[in-house]
């Protein structure tokens, strides 16, 4: 979303057989009659509006003594059905995210192998938002929004898990920590503080659900984090083994039928290109895992320090010493617009390390045996991806990243090359310079073609694809818009300290707020309608 946050419990309902007691303690399985007798209270629902919103109010005083997060003040909730909610919710994606902006990112990601050419990237979106939703918590509204007819433990879960949205709003503003950037400017920086958000409250959601069962020692565990045991287990799952994901479950993990939430195997999120799957999934068990490891050996309240600096860069998520050593990435930011007369940039944003290990783990998808892309991507520092469309429709993506060393940019940029030049099943042309090295390649026709280059700067990697081509009959290039674009990157391009950009960024967000104060104290107060002024 651009503007308004929702938070959605839509993997909640995959990742719920993760408190199966089965896979965090060891107790034997039930029999056939205490599995029959579990199923039948799996199925009780809470139907009646009083009983959930009794049950909701319950529920955060739970969840507000757990956490050791008081709450300042009651949350507001609705009550819907699924319909409801699902309309309600279509409603509130179609306001943030226009058509447009859809088509636009869809178009950039086909050209760059992310989609198939026949992907319809809006309806999946649609689909994944509307096919797992069991309630959700609007930050602009401070309203939490509940849907009747679960099964009562995964509304229990649920609740658990969206209330504690509503108090992590209420003690940190979440929406100022979003503010900075929007999402798709800088969808790496939004991912990160999603992954502190969402993470927090997951780790949340398994602890409430323990404490129910008594699972955790209470007078030796605030979490299941201080149980080496249980959090071991948690830090070893594998979002992306679907197949494994379902084999872990137990007989007495939540149970969704036909009139409930699909498993997460044989669901729309499963069945997603990676950027997808990886964006969705990210602050959820990447958010997690981060927890995990940055509250081991804290207490909570040590921990809640973080809100007030949270991590920016999804790097800062998967590698949680890159957070605490203080390791920001660097802001990229080149103009080629010059070398592209008549061009309109349609698209612009950071990918990050985690769409960095998506977007390459799109382009080797139909290979048997695939590079490592979370090591290739793991000396990611920056990046920045334009797109710009010709008057005739025609894309060019030009994305420009940095690296930690020069060997692993060099690592990026072969991995890269190699899985552009198999996508194109084309050769591509290698040479050394004394800056760097590039592979350039062609594919279409001799007079309707496109280029494509990957060339290394030391520790700079450029991709330009969709550069248009012509050749004579000689077979020389004919038209110089690559040439003019690799310039005009290589003149313009600046990385610049991260923590400075955000501050900047911080500073203005801070005089327009002022600014907007300032204009409501300088304004005459209308008087009410029935209150004459006051005589002067």
């Amino acid at each position: 979303m651009t503007r308004r946050i929702f938070y959605l419990a839509v993997i909640l309902t995959g990742l719920s057989f993760f408190v199966a007691p089965g896979a965090l303690a060891d107790e034997p399985a039930p029999g056939p009659q205490e599995s029959a007798a579990a199923d039948e209270v799996d199925e009780e629902v809470l139907r009646s509006e009083s009983e959930l919103l009794a049950k909701a109010a319950e529920i955060a005083e739970q969840v507000a003594e757990i956490r050791g997060l008081p709450l300042k003040k009651s949350i507001p909730k609705g009550v819907q059905d699924r319909d409801e909610l699902r309309d309600m919710l279509v409603h509130h994606f179609e306001e943030e995210i226009s058509a447009e902006e859809f088509e636009a990112e869809a178009r950039v990601f086909r050209l760059m192998g992310l989609f198939d050419e026949d992907f319809d990237y809006r309806e999946l979106m649609l689909d994944l938002y509307t096919e797992q939703i069991a309630g959700f918590y609007d930050q602009s509204q401070g309203e939490l929004y509940i849907m009747r007819g679960l099964p009562e433990p995964l509304q229990k879960l649920t609740m658990a898990h969206e209330i504690f949205h509503a108090i992590q709003d209420q003690h940190f503003d979440i929406g100022a920590m979003l503010a900075p950037f929007e999402s798709q400017e800088n969808s790496d920086f939004f991912l990160a503080r999603m992954a502190l958000i969402e993470g927090d409250a997951t780790v949340l959601m398994f602890d409430y659900e323990l404490y129910e069962r008594g699972d955790l020692p209470q007078n030796r565990a605030r979490s299941f984090i201080d149980v080496p045991m249980m959090a071991a287990i948690l830090l070893e799952l594998d979002a992306t083994d679907f197949s494994a994901v379902e084999q872990m479950r137990t007989p007495d993990a939540v149970d969704i039928g036909a009139d409930g939430v699909p498993s997460l195997t044989d669901s729309v999120l499963g069945q997603a290109p990676p950027i997808v799957r990886d964006t969705m999934l990210f602050p959820y068990v990447d958010g997690m895992k981060f927890v995990i490891r940055a509250r081991a050996g804290r207490t909570w309240s040590e921990f809640d320090r973080i809100y007030y600096e949270p991590p920016v860069s999804t790097s800062q998520i998967l590698h949680p010493e890159l957070y605490f050593d203080e390791i920001y990435p660097l802001e990229i930011r080149f103009d080629v617009s010059g070398a592209l007369p008549g061009y309109e940039m349609i698209y612009e944003k950071t990918f990050g390390e985690l769409h960095i290990r998506s977007w390459l783990t799109s382009l080797f998808s139909e290979v048997s045996r695939p590079p490592d892309v979370q090591d290739i991507a793991q000396g990611w520092m920056g990046d920045r991806l334009k797109a710009y469309e010709s008057p005739n429709g025609e894309l060019i993506a030009v994305h420009l990243s940095t690296w930690d060393s020069d060997d692993n940019a060099r690592d990026f940029a072969e991995t890269l090359k190699e899985g552009v030049r198999l996508r194109h099943e084309t050769t591509s042309v290698h040479q050394r310079g004394r800056h760097g090295e590039s592979w350039c390649m062609r594919s279409g026709s001799q007079r309707k073609g496109q280029r494509i280059c990957v060339e290394r700067w030391g520790e700079l990697v450029l991709y330009v694809e969709g550069a248009p081509s012509m050749l004579d009959d000689q077979g020389q290039e004919t038209n110089p818009a690559l040439y003019l674009v690799r310039q005009a990157l290589w003149d313009t391009h600046q990385r610049l300290p991260f923590e400075e950009v955000l501050a900047q960024r911080k500073a203005e967000l801070e005089d327009r707020s002022e600014g907007q104060l300032e204009d409501q104290d300088h304004s005459d107060p209308i008087p009410a309608a029935d209150e004459p002024p006051q005589p002067q």
